[in-house]
C-alpha cells in the first residue's frame, strides 16, 4: 500500500467544541486527531471495522501534543497525518495541525493492536509492514517512556464511567480520560491559561461502572506552569492513565 504522502483532511471548529474563550477545547482537538487517524487507517485497509472482523482493535498507548495556539471559532483545522513505523508490537503515527496553511501544532502517537477476546496485544496486520511511509522526521520526539504520576495530591476528583463514556471496544474512550484529568484542575487556572502541551499515557482499561479517582499535582513556580495527572481505579488503586500538561497565560 502507498502511504508515501501524508493523509490530510480539514475539520471545522464546531460551536460545541469551544471553551468560554472561543477557542477549541483540548479534548476536541484530540477528537480531530482520532478522526483523521481513523479515516487514514480505513483508506489503508486497517480500519477499526476491518480489525473487528477478526476480533482485533486499535488501542492508543501514548499521545504527545504541542500547541502554538488554539484554533478559534469560525476557523478550520487541517490535519496532516501519516504512519511512521513499527516498533515491536507498537505502531507510531504523526500529526501536524494547521490553520490557513500556518502550522499551529504537532503531535506524535503510539498505538497497538489488541485481541479483543484475550485483551492482549498482538502483532499488527502484515500489510502495515509493507507500507511506503513518508520520508520525513517526526514532528515531536518519540519519547514514550512511562510518565511519572503526581508526587503529591494538590487536587482530586472522582468520576464513574457511564455507558456514553465507552468506545467501540467497550472501554472508556481515551478522550474521556483526558477530560477527567483536566477536570481535576481548578477553574481559575483553566480560565486564565491555555494548554501548550500534553503527554498522555494509557496504562489499563476501564469499563462501565468503573469508579475513577483523578489526581493532579500543579507546579506554578515555573513558566509555563506544569501539571502532573494520574487516574486510578478507585476500588483497586490500579493506575489507568497518567498525563502531563503545560499551561501559559492567555494573551
Amino acid at each position: 500500500m502507498d502511504a508515501s504522502s501524508p493523509w490530510t483532511e480539514t475539520l471545522p471548529v464546531r460551536t460545541s467544541d469551544l471553551t468560554p474563550h472561543g477557542t477549541a477545547a483540548l479534548p476536541a482537538l484530540c477528537v480531530y486527531l482520532q478522526e483523521a487517524a481513523g479515516h487514514h487507517a480505513g483508506a489503508l485497509g486497517v480500519s477499526m471495522r476491518r480489525l473487528r472482523e477478526t476480533n482485533q482493535a486499535w488501542v492508543l498507548s501514548h499521545l504527545h501534543l504541542a500547541l502554538d495556539r488554539l484554533p478559534g471559532a469560525g476557523e478550520a483545522v487541517t490535519i496532516a497525518t501519516w504512519p511512521s513505523g513499527l516498533e515491536g508490537l507498537h505502531a507510531t503515527r504523526e500529526f501536524v495541525l494547521s490553520v490557513d496553511d500556518a502550522e499551529v501544532g504537532r503531535a506524535t502517537s503510539r498505538w497497538f493492536v489488541i485481541d479483543t477476546e484475550r485483551r492482549r496485544p498482538v502483532r499488527p496486520p502484515r500489510s502495515l509492514y509493507d507500507l511506503d511511509t513518508p520520508d520525513r522526521p517526526p514532528p515531536l520526539p518519540h519519547d514514550f517512556d512511562d510518565l511519572p504520576g503526581p508526587a503529591r495530591v494538590d487536587h482530586e476528583t472522582t468520576w464513574t464511567a457511564r455507558y456514553h463514556d465507552l468506545d467501540l471496544n467497550g472501554h472508556v474512550n481515551s478522550v474521556r480520560y483526558l477530560e477527567w484529568a483536566l477536570g481535576t484542575l481548578p477553574d481559575p487556572l483553566l480560565d486564565a491559561h491555555r494548554c501548550t502541551g500534553l503527554a498522555l499515557q494509557f496504562r489499563a482499561e476501564a469499563t462501565g461502572g468503573t469508579p475513577v479517582r483523578a489526581t493532579a499535582q500543579l507546579d506554578t513556580s515555573g513558566a509555563p506552569k506544569t501539571a502532573r495527572h494520574a487516574l486510578y481505579h478507585a476500588g483497586t488503586d490500579a493506575l489507568l492513565a497518567a498525563a502531563r500538561t503545560t499551561w501559559a497565560p492567555r494573551a
